[in-house]
């Protein structure tokens, strides 16, 4: 009898938890219908070239047009509001900024290898994949200036030209451990931008991934293994030549770019990680060209 009732017990323990995996997978699922995820490209410094008619105040009308709850954006935590904000690219900071008067939350969702193992990455490059990739990057952006495209967000957008980033990555970097690590752990960086965002993402029902166009497929792979369906919307914005951004944007990019001057001048100090990723980069012409041509 004693080992009946205990078998019995055993039995109900087994079911009850069952059901209470069971349930919570149900939860799980519905909150994952519920919530609504999208994912936009972005141009970095081309935002800044009338050529390919996508501005940054394009890029903040599309966004405007979702009404997110949240925006995720290309900047690490560490570096957010701080002194090397203005190294991650200026529409971060812009659609930082622009949040408390759009209605929705930013977050700074990025993550970025350790310079030291990049760059060494980098001199190693094997010449057969450089090649290849240099290839599709001499030509890539560049067809889309003689596109019938009202905008390049079109063509970035397509489901036809995120196949051809996808391909690039994963069947031409990704299978090589040297250049996957030269392009900054590119599928470990992408795991960890969507984990960061869901992590941060508390009671938003409408989430938007706001990085460069490059990033689309692997963002939506990652998405799709955690069980969400990420959506890549339509352009929802006519183009305009409307470049001029708020005072307080262009003040909080000028603020940024008095910091990596003082970074490089050592009147700022950062870790020697940040200050070698800083001094081998573009990123002060880059915002000096932000500054002047959205003034």
């Amino acid at each position: 009898m004693y080992r009946k009732i205990i078998s019995i017990l055993v039995l109900c323990a087994i079911l009850m938890i069952s059901f209470s995996a069971t349930a919570q997978e149900i939860y799980e699922n519905e909150i994952n219908a519920k919530l609504e995820i999208y994912i936009i490209g972005t141009i970095h410094s081309k935002h800044f070239d009338p050529d390919y008619h996508y501005s940054i105040n394009d890029l903040q009308s599309q966004i405007c047009a979702l009404k997110p709850d949240l925006v995720c954006g290309e900047i690490t935590p560490e570096a957010f509001d701080q002194p090397m904000e203005g190294y991650f690219p200026p529409e971060a900071a812009f659609l930082s900024q622009m949040a408390s008067k759009l209605n929705y939350r930013f977050q700074p969702v990025d993550w970025r290898l350790d310079y030291a193992t990049q760059s060494k990455a980098e001199k190693e490059y094997p010449k057969s994949v450089m090649e290849k990739v240099s290839s599709f990057g001499n030509t890539y952006f560049a067809k889309f200036k003689e596109s019938d495209s009202q905008s390049v967000y079109d063509d970035i957008h397509s489901e036809a030209n995120i196949a051809i980033v996808d391909s690039v990555f994963e069947k031409i970097i990704g299978v090589n451990p040297i250049a996957e690590t030269a392009h900054g752990n590119w599928n470990e960086r992408n795991r960890r931008i969507v984990e960061n965002g869901l992590s941060t993402s508390k009671n938003a029902r409408r989430i938007i991934f706001v990085f460069g166009s490059d990033h689309i497929p692997q963002i939506r792979r990652q998405l799709k293994i955690l069980g969400f369906k990420a959506l890549i919307p339509k352009r929802l914005f006519v183009p305009s030549n409307n470049y001029k951004v708020p005072d307080e944007v262009l003040e909080r990019w000028q603020q940024n770019l008095e910091n990596l001057k003082l970074i490089i001048e050592g009147k700022i100090h950062v870790t020697e990680n940040d200050y070698q990723k800083l001094i081998n980069s573009n990123r002060i012409n880059d915002l000096e060209l932000a500054i002047q041509k959205s003034k």
